[in-house]
């Protein structure tokens, strides 16, 4: 899982699961704090054989993102 510098702990992430290149991934965005939109601040880099697979391993990168202190994202 990739994790972006810049996560905000006060907002709540949400999972995204999509197609792509053959394969299923998973995102997990925030609201942007300045603008509209969406920030990616978290991502698959494996890319998985079908969408109940990326959902699985998504909903697991959601809770431990939800665990870990946005502290610690920004030494990441």
């Amino acid at each position: 899982m990739r994790l972006s510098s810049s996560h905000d702990s006060r907002v709540s992430p949400s999972l995204h699961v999509f197609e792509q290149e053959g394969g299923w991934h998973w995102g997990i965005t925030v609201p942007r704090s300045a603008g509209s939109g969406f920030k990616v601040v978290a991502y698959s880099e494996k890319t998985f054989i079908d969408e109940a697979e990326a959902h699985r391993e998504g909903n697991r990168a959601l809770a431990r993102f939800a665990d870990v202190p946005a502290v610690s994202h920004e030494r990441q």
